[in-house]
C-alpha cells in the first residue's frame, strides 16, 4: 500500500487540532472553520435551493448546527467537510419539506418555490434577454434535481461547488473511481432527460474525459 503523502498527513493533523480547539469553544477555531468551509457549503446549498437569500440562511444554519453538535463529531477517516456536507444535506431536505410539503406543482419547480412573484424566475435562471436560454437553464436544473441523490450530489459538488475527485470522494465517503462512475451515469441521465447530448452545457458534458477517468481510477 502506498504511503500517505506528507502534506495529506499534515492536513489531517491540522484538522484534528482545529476540531479539538472547536470543542473547547475556541472562537478563533470556529472562525477558521467558517473561513475554510463556508464557500463550499454555501455553493452546495445554493445549487440545491436556487434562492440566494434562502441559501445564505441555510448555510448559516449548517454552521450553527455544527457548533451545537461538534461534540458528536467523529472523524472516522473522513474530513470535516464530509460532516458539514451531511449536515447541509439534511438542512436542505428539511427546508424542501417545509417549503414544498403543501405547495402545488408551480411551487415545486426548482427556483420558484416560496417566491413572492412565482412567475418571475430567479436572476440566475433568467438568461438575460434570451427566453430560450432561460428555459434551457431551468430545464437543466430540473433535470439535475431529478437525478438519484448520489448522482445529483456528485454533479453539484463538481460543477457548482468546484471540488476535485478526491475531495468529492472524501465528502461522500466513497472511492474516487466510484465518483467517476456516478458522474458518468449522471451525465447519461441528464442527456436522456434533456433530449440530446448537445443540450448539456459544455462545462458539464465535457467533464468526464479520459484524463478525469484516469485520475479517478488511479486515486
Amino acid at each position: 500500500m502506498p504511503e500517505e503523502p506528507a502534506d495529506a498527513s499534515a492536513d489531517v493533523a491540522d484538522e484534528a487540532s482545529l476540531v479539538a480547539r472547536a470543542r473547547e469553544n475556541d472562537s478563533q477555531a470556529w472562525a477558521e472553520i467558517y473561513d475554510r468551509y463556508h464557500r463550499p457549503v454555501y455553493r452546495y446549498v445554493r445549487a440545491r435551493v436556487f434562492d440566494e437569500a434562502a441559501a445564505e440562511d441555510l448555510a448559516s444554519a449548517v454552521f450553527l448546527a455544527a457548533l451545537q453538535g461538534i461534540d458528536r463529531y467523529r472523524e472516522r477517516g473522513r474530513p470535516l467537510l464530509a460532516w458539514l456536507y451531511a449536515i447541509a444535506r439534511h438542512t436542505v431536505a428539511d427546508h424542501h419539506r417545509r417549503t414544498f410539503g403543501r405547495g402545488g406543482l408551480l411551487g415545486r419547480l426548482p427556483g420558484l418555490g416560496g417566491r413572492k412573484d412565482p412567475e418571475r424566475p430567479p436572476e440566475e435562471l433568467a438568461g438575460g434577454d434570451d427566453p430560450a436560454e432561460a428555459v434551457g437553464r431551468l430545464d437543466l436544473r430540473q433535470a439535475i434535481s431529478r437525478l438519484p441523490d448520489a448522482q445529483r450530489d456528485v454533479v453539484i459538488l463538481r460543477h457548482f461547488v468546484g471540488l476535485s475527485t478526491p475531495e468529492i470522494a472524501g465528502a461522500m465517503g466513497k472511492k474516487p473511481a466510484a465518483i467517476y462512475s456516478l458522474e458518468a451515469r449522471a451525465l447519461e441521465n441528464l442527456r436522456a432527460a434533456l433530449g440530446s447530448p448537445g443540450e448539456v452545457p459544455k462545462e458539464i458534458s465535457g467533464a468526464t474525459d479520459e484524463n478525469r477517468a484516469l485520475e479517478a481510477i488511479n486515486e
